[in-house]
């Protein structure tokens, strides 16, 4: 062989090497780094290592960067949401129990069953009554309900009231993800066994798997973390849609509640609201012509990423930048965070967002 081109084939072997060698480079943390992360997030954390394997694995298994900042941003919302616990504590569960079972007392022939049931003894020898006291946990809750209506005594319970565990606690684990969603969710973790998708919730690795997913796994084009963080509370895309009703209200001048939600939902059903109402009337006010029916299937499109290349969200984009030199994509909802499972302090999404952005900014400038 010819010595330019022996040397050329070095060369080309030379880059090939390289080029492996940088991919080892960029491969992302390693487990010990992210546990130094999660230390710093709960310096008196149990188990770091377990909680960092977890982040790395689901990361990797999503196909998400398992860089600084995509675990900082995991590792944020866990410290915010559960403060690494699988199944956090909450003093209110047993209230909320309490609360359920007078509900269900309403009615004098299940009053006489529960009562009955209550006073009958559970596997740990006590009362079902006596064990509410010790109900600390949603995990808790759960047993304790599952264990309770066990009995044939309490199916009728089931039959009238149509509810179980499972509708009871509808967001569970370590990042308080939907359990509906994880059950929707295409991919599946692995090293989880074989239980339900509520019992995977329960894991670590489940919990933080099916979280990360739900906080990272979706098509937007935000400029800053705290919409991400905003969205993980209060739904895909109610920040960019929150920003739409800003740039409506200022087009407007009218009162434009930025809660994420462009139609309004109640028991299930889809029904206009003040956002569609108000565009439309901005429409026919300018004499902008329109097709309603083309409207109405561009705001069913506000879950999705397809909304903003429709003509509605075009049409205000573009107004919105004629007017005021430029667009607003995203802002924080103004929705007010309520839960049996809360205090009555005044939350709101904008609180969360910003709480866990404060979180994840210590923690992309903690040292690895």
């Amino acid at each position: 062989m010819p010595r330019a081109k022996r040397f050329i084939a070095f060369a080309l072997l030379f880059a090939l090497f390289l080029g492996g060698c940088s991919g080892t480079r960029d491969s992302g943390l390693t487990e010990k780094q992210i546990e130094k992360l999660v230390r710093a997030a709960r310096p008196n954390n149990p188990s770091p290592d377990i909680w960092a394997k977890a982040i790395q694995e689901s990361l990797e298994e999503l196909g998400q960067p398992v860089d600084k900042e995509h675990v900082s941003a995991v590792v944020a919302v866990i410290s915010q949401v559960s403060g690494f616990s699988i199944s956090q504590k909450n003093s209110r569960m047993a209230t909320i129990l309490r609360k359920k079972i007078e509900s269900a007392e309403s009615n004098e022939v299940l009053r006489f069953i529960i009562e009955t049931r209550l006073d009958q003894k559970a596997s740990n020898g006590r009362t079902f009554r006596e064990n509410i006291d010790s109900i600390e946990s949603e995990l808790d809750f759960e047993r304790w309900y599952d264990g309770f209506t066990s009995a044939t005594i309490t199916k009728p319970i089931l039959l009238v009231l149509n509810k179980d565990a499972s509708d009871l606690v509808t967001t569970i684990g370590s990042m308080q993800v939907s359990v509906k969603f994880a059950e929707e969710y295409p991919k599946k973790p692995r090293n989880v066994g074989f239980g339900s998708v509520r019992d995977m919730l329960y894991t670590c690795k489940g919990g933080v798997f099916y979280g990360t997913a739900y906080l990272l796994d979706f098509k937007h084009d935000y400029d800053d973390w705290k919409y991400v963080f905003a969205d993980f509370n209060a739904g895909h895309y109610s920040s960019r849609n929150a920003g739409f009703q800003k740039m409506l209200a200022k087009l407007t001048h009218r009162t434009v509640a930025m809660d994420g939600d462009l139609m309004s939902y109640e028991n299930g059903n889809i029904a206009s609201s003040v956002t569609y109402a108000t565009f439309i009337g901005f429409l026919k006010k300018k004499g902008v012509g329109f097709d309603e029916n083309q409207v109405k299937k561009d705001f069913s499109k506000e879950k999705s990423h397809d909304f903003e290349n429709t003509w509605s969200y075009k049409t205000i984009a573009k107004m919105h930048k004629e007017r005021f030199g430029r667009t607003i994509y995203a802002t924080l909802p103004d929705i007010p965070l309520k839960s049996e499972k809360f205090s009555s302090r005044n939350l709101s999404t904008k609180w969360f967002a910003q709480r866990v952005k404060s979180r994840f900014n210590h923690c992309m400038r903690t040292r690895i």
